[in-house]
């Protein structure tokens, strides 16, 4: 150690420290910008400087929404711009880092102005992230499901049968289940598998849960209630309305109130039906492998939509998009059949963009845009 002056120590620590100092900074995680051209209207009124500026204000919202829809969940587009518009658009200032007017005029009673929007890709997709909007990638199905309860003659409104089959199929197997406003304002079968389609689901089920007086059991004290109820249902894929299982299940309960007799026997014939379902689950879940999607050389979000768009079409139990930054983008996908290269080979035909193949394994595909 004598042999080094303390000048030649502190110079090598500080490198020492400085180079750590380079590490830590370069595998920091760096806000993804990427530009978007939108275009948005305002009233044209007197026109002037305010709405330009609220025509490109609406535009910069249009950019942010064309993002987000890369990462939100199945859902319809009525319930995709609720979503956004009480959300992210609420604050369109903290994902757009600034935006360049491209061109602007009247038309009629509206002036437009097309901006090119520089936004916070990764911004967006943790933000939906946290209101659970994008979901992470899974090996699971989505169910929907449609279940009629009553207690006694009158509809129950309470959907006890219904929340205990789900929560207990949704613990015991990869099944997902969907409850969206669409979904719920749903009165027939047909309406029913329609909306289930347009939100995303790969399963239907549908059935009838009756829970009804049962006459005084044997040593029951003075004052109780007993009720027992059946719930019927039938599984359903839901692109080709194809039957895949019919389920059944009873269960009675014991309650001071009648209407709580009626409730617990709804929720006990619930839960054993979900225990059922679990067990006969290979006949309408299947296993599934993740497959990681690579593609390079997207020319900008519109790129990354069509590719997203593809490959939802494909026969693919989930499709979940994980990124997008400096023209490549990175899905999760599930393919219903294991074979890998067969997938790929499937994805070079889709007519929405060109690509090469630059590799391929059994959880990874690499391709590049052909240009």
């Amino acid at each position: 150690m004598g042999r080094y002056s303390p000048l030649v120590l502190a110079l090598a620590a500080l490198c020492v420290f400085s180079a750590c100092g380079g590490r830590s900074r370069r595998a920091a995680p760096q806000n993804s910008v990427e530009a978007v051209t939108a275009e948005g209207y305002a009233p044209y009124n007197e026109g002037g400087p305010a709405t330009a500026a609220a025509a490109a204000l609406e535009a910069q919202k249009s950019a942010i929404e064309n993002v987000a829809g890369l990462f939100v969940q199945p859902m319809t587009r009525a319930e995709r711009y609720d979503l956004i518009g009480r959300t992210l658009l609420r604050s369109p200032q903290l994902y757009v880092k600034k935006h360049k007017v491209i061109s602007e005029r009247r038309e009629g009673e509206l002036y437009r102005v097309t901006v090119k929007a520089y936004v916070y890709v990764d911004k967006i997709a943790s933000a939906l992230r946290g209101l659970s909007a994008a979901e992470p990638a899974g090996p699971g199905a989505a169910g929907a499901v449609m279940l009629d309860e009553y207690a006694g003659t009158s509809v129950s409104p309470y959907g006890d049968a219904r929340a205990a089959f789900t929560a207990y199929l949704s613990r015991k197997t990869v099944l997902k289940f969907l409850n969206t406003p669409a979904l719920a304002a749903q009165k027939d079968e047909d309406s029913f598998f329609e909306a289930a389609r347009a939100s995303g689901a790969d399963l239907v089920f549908i059935g009838r849960a009756d829970s009804l007086p049962l006459a005084a059991a044997q040593g029951q004290q003075a004052g109780f209630y007993t009720a027992r109820a059946r719930i019927d249902m039938k599984v359903y894929e839901a692109a080709s309305r194809k039957p895949l299982l019919e389920l059944s299940g009873d269960s009675s309960a014991l309650d001071v109130a009648e209407e709580g007799a009626f409730r617990k026997a709804l929720s006990s014939a619930g839960e054993l039906l979900g225990q059922e379902a679990a067990l006969k689950s290979d006949r309408f879940l299947k296993p599934l492998s993740p497959l990681v999607l690579r593609v390079r050389g997207l020319k900008g979000v519109a790129d990354a939509i069509k590719f997203k768009e593809a490959v939802s079409k494909m026969a693919v139990g989930r499709a979940d998009f994980e990124s997008y930054s400096d023209g490549e983008a990175v899905m999760t996908v599930y393919p219903e059949r294991s074979d890998s290269q067969e997938f790929a080979s499937s994805l070079l035909r889709m007519e929405a963009l060109s690509l090469a193949l630059e590799s391929a394994s059994q959880f990874e595909a690499v391709f590049s845009v052909i240009r």
